[in-house]
């Protein structure tokens, strides 16, 4: 087991320096497509590269008492060693924090991936309770009579009964945007990953920027089909203040 905290905290370093790398040279940069590839790499790369092993073969000396055969006892003079109470002294002496350390870790663990799961626990209640309205581009529309603010999880975008029956056509064009850019599958990655890497504050900031970059280039795609943008700000602005969200789905309140 201690093996795997060392191996996490080799991926801990890798991810901190990854994403102070990006964080101090890409983050202000406008290319938010590479920005989102960037930051998916840093989290994956993280993972694989302490998984990698060098091996470097090196000439060693060895001089003649080195070389020479080990002594070795008999089985007459081992049964002589003192072996009472042996066990009980290295149980005694064993150190209690790696166990600490290991309950802990796996502790943090349990907690994120059960927040992970609840939500889309909570997201699959809501999609299987709604109404199906239709389907647009290979996006099926979910209408629900519960008030929450708009958001999309995969192929399946869920409205309010009230926002479908107002203007929805810049909410549908912002949430087909996520799905189609494939935003969801990188949010629940990231989701999962960092449950791993619950103690380390890099997963947690490269989070929010990719949710960040998500909004971004959802943004982008209502503005470049020629909606009025501001209507489109007000709409941002009023839904702004809602408190729904669901950690592995693209709200529009992001």
């Amino acid at each position: 087991m201690m093996e795997f905290l060392l191996y996490d905290g080799k991926v801990a370093i890798a991810l901190l320096v990854f994403y102070l790398f990006y964080r101090f040279l890409l983050k202000k940069e406008t290319f938010h497509r590479f920005n989102r590839v960037v930051l998916v790499g840093t989290a994956v790369l993280s993972f694989l590269l302490p998984l990698c092993i060098i091996t470097i073969h090196k000439p060693i000396e060895i001089d003649a008492l080195a070389a020479a055969p080990a002594a070795t006892m008999t089985a007459t003079e081992l049964a002589e060693l003192p072996s009472e109470g042996l066990t009980h002294a290295i149980e005694a002496t064993a150190p209690w924090w790696p166990i600490a350390i290991t309950v802990l870790f796996w502790t943090g663990v349990g907690l994120v991936l059960l927040r992970v799961i609840l939500s889309i626990l909570s997201i699959a209640k809501i999609i299987r309770n709604g109404e199906f309205i239709q389907e647009e581009g290979g996006c099926k529309i979910i209408v629900t009579e519960q008030d929450i603010d708009p958001f999309s999880w995969m192929k399946y975008i869920v409205l309010s009964q009230k926002d479908w029956e107002g203007d929805y056509s810049p909410i549908l064009l912002h949430e087909k945007a996520h799905i189609e850019f494939g935003h969801s599958i990188e949010v629940l990655l990231v989701n999962v990953l960092s449950a791993l890497q619950w103690f380390n504050p890099a997963i947690w900031m490269l989070r929010a920027d990719l949710q960040e970059l998500h909004e971004y280039e959802a943004d982008d795609a209502v503005l470049r089909s020629g909606s009025n943008i501001k209507e489109y700000q007000y709409l941002l602005i009023r839904k702004a203040v809602s408190k729904s969200g669901y950690s592995v789905a693209n709200s529009f309140n992001h």
